[in-house]
């Protein structure tokens, strides 16, 4: 046999921003199938940083149920056999330096990310935060989260806290196993 190269592996790309999480993710060999973004001025420096990988410029409420030109169909990324989903949905909500507002609709977009891991059904996720949606409520979203990610097939969900300058050296938490 010829000298095969293993299939990539392939993910998507929720709430991209301008690409940071996208860059890291395909420096680990990862190809990204998509990204979904709304913001118009993260999407342009999104498509200028890759060109490549298709971008659904919208409400990520409307991801795999609208078609727009240049985003792949549902039925095309139900086929892909998808690895990974990650995304930092937007944290304004939960961040020390904001309002820490309860109230702010944006603090439920995990509901979004969960609703495409049951679509897509991706063998594992990363969902990215600030260290506030822990504790924010006594640990109500942390727990909410949990227990939406359990309910959507993940039973074995690690969270922990990053400092990115440590970055490498990351020992997670004993994973929280769902009932």
């Amino acid at each position: 046999m010829a000298n095969q190269s293993p299939p990539r592996l392939r993910a998507i790309s929720l709430f991209s921003g301008a690409g940071g999480f996208c860059e890291g993710v395909r420096l680990a060999g990862y190809e990204v199938l998509c990204g979904v973004e709304s913001d118009p001025n993260a999407c342009r420096t999104h498509a200028a940083n890759f060109p490549e990988v298709p971008l659904f410029k919208g409400d990520i409420e409307r991801f795999l149920i609208d078609e727009l030109a240049g985003a792949p169909a549902r039925e095309e990324l139900a086929r892909a056999d998808i690895d990974l989903v990650y995304g930092g949905p937007p944290c304004q909500g939960f961040s020390q330096i904001g309002p820490r507002d309860p109230k702010d609709p944006r603090n439920l977009l995990y509901h979004q990310f969960t609703r495409v891991l049951r679509a897509l059904a991706p063998r594992c996720f990363v969902m990215e935060n600030v260290p506030n949606i822990l504790s924010m409520r006594n640990g109500q979203y942390r727990d909410k989260i949990i227990r939406e990610f359990c309910e959507s097939g993940y039973n074995g969900i690690a969270v922990t806290t990053l400092l990115a300058s440590n970055f490498g050296d990351v020992i997670f938490d004993k994973p929280t196993r769902c009932m």
